[in-house]
Formats: C-alpha cells, structure tokens, sequence
C-alpha cells in the first residue's frame, strides 16, 4: 500500500508545469512547435489541473481520478483523488510543497501516531538514497523537459478536436527515457516503458488543454510490471491559488519508515 500511495502521489506532480501552445507558425515543425508550447507553460504562474488514471500491479487494477490546483512560482499546489482498488473505495487529499508530499486518507489515518493527521514525504530524501535528485527534476524548464521527451522521434499532427468545449488541436509523440534528465538512474530502478504520449493544445489561447500518457514501471523484487495510463485536463491558467501547508504538529514523517499498514 506504500507504494501505492507513492504512485498516487507523483502522478499529480506532472500538472505542474504542464504544456501550452496555439496554432504553429508554417515554419514551425509540431516538435518545435510543442516546445515553444512548453516554454509558454513556465511564464504561467499557475492551473487548475483534472486527472484521471488507471494502474495495473499484481493482478489488482487501481482507477483514480481528482482535481486540484497548482502555483507553478512557489512550488506549491493541492489535490483531491477518489480511489478504488479490489473493491475498496476511499479517498486521498494530498498537498504538495517543493520536493515535499503531504497525504491524508482514511485508509491509513489509523496507523498515524496520535494526533498525527497527515503523512509527510520528503521525495529528495528518498530518491538521493538512490542517487536522483528529485529537486533537479522539478527546476527543469518545461521547454527543455518537452525537449528532452521528443527528442526519439517526430512528432505529428493528429487533427482538430473539440476539448471541454475549447477548438483544441491533437498532438502525438514518443518519449525515450534515456533523454531524460537523470534517466538512467531512473531506468536502473524502474526499467520505464513509455507508450506515445498525446497533447491537445487550444487553437484560440495557445495552452494545452488535455495530456494523456501511459507507461509501465518494474520495481525491483516485483513479479510483474505496473502499467499505468494517465489523463491531464488544464485550465484556468493564472489564477490565485491558496495552498494550506500542514504543520509539523499535526505531520508524521514517514520518509524513511515503515507504517503499520503502509509497508511493502
């Protein structure tokens, strides 16, 4: 179940600092043209973000799905999830603080200490056992990230569609792990498999208005890989967001220990 709650937890990270863009100049190719959207994300302060996602591990299927809000200039946002897994329902508020989880679910609200009402991860100290820093991942630029993850293959044009009411035009690319900041590091614990990832940019206000993307993990000691697929919607862009942080009085540090009914 920690790692579930892990899984839970970087999905979201990806509405921060999601991509942008509108109808390309005609010399522009869509890869250039999906990094420009990119460079466009970062002068956005902040977003509202949906999400919708499925996991497949260990037999077990997991669906998620939620909304929060982001500030892309303070590295701060929140989000709400509702999850079911083998027929339990519950629910997951999470808040997120530079390289810091805070989570609160009634799943595991009984195995906090008393008093405890959030649990706290810090995900640099976690990964830099591994040797990644977690901190480098989130200070990339969006344009040079998007850069990186098209750099395998073209990119192409699918065509118009209609998003949440919004003249969107769908784009399809390929992400190569090995391009990615720190992606070796990555792949010798994970060994990522991605499948092409779609984005569907606003023909009239130059931002991305949906993301999809699936991949499949295989940690190690696991039997089977994890295959997850993932939807982003993105919208009210620039907008006052107010992030409540958890205090220290009422979070449990559970970054490097084992919590009755979170361990495995």
């Amino acid at each position: 179940m920690r790692r579930l709650a892990l899984l839970l937890v970087v999905l979201p990270l990806a509405a921060c600092g999601g991509s942008k863009s509108s109808a390309p100049p005609s010399n522009m190719t869509p890869v250039a043209y999906v990094k420009s959207a990119a460079l466009k994300t970062a002068q956005v302060p902040s977003e509202h973000a949906t999400l919708t996602a499925s996991v497949a591990a260990a037999g077990q299927a997991v669906a998620l799905s939620g909304a929060g809000d982001f500030n892309n200039t303070h590295r701060i946002g929140s989000m709400h999830l509702d999850f079911s897994v083998a027929g339990l329902s519950s629910t997951l508020a999470e808040v997120l603080s530079g390289t810091t989880i805070y989570l609160q679910s009634p799943l595991f609200s009984a195995s906090l200490p008393s008093g405890k009402t959030w649990l706290k991860l810090d995900l640099q100290k976690a990964l830099a056992t591994k040797g990644i820093d977690f901190s480098a991942l989130l200070s990339q630029n969006p344009a040079e990230t998007l850069s990186q993850l098209q750099s395998s293959g073209a990119v192409t044009k699918v065509g118009g569609e209609t998003i949440d009411g919004v003249d969107t035009t769908h784009y399809r690319g390929t992400i190569d792990p090995s391009k990615l900041s720190q992606g070796a590091k990555i792949a010798a614990l994970a060994n990522a498999k991605y499948g092409p990832y779609d984005v569907w940019i606003g023909n009239d206000d130059g931002y991305v208005h949906r993301m999809a993307l699936s991949y499949s993990l295989k940690v190690q000691g696991a039997a089977q890989r994890e295959a997850i697929t993932m939807t982003m919607g993105f919208s009210n862009y620039g907008k006052d967001v107010t992030v409540h942080i958890p205090a220290d009085s009422v979070s449990f540090d559970g970054t490097n220990k084992a919590i009755l009914g979170l361990g495995g």
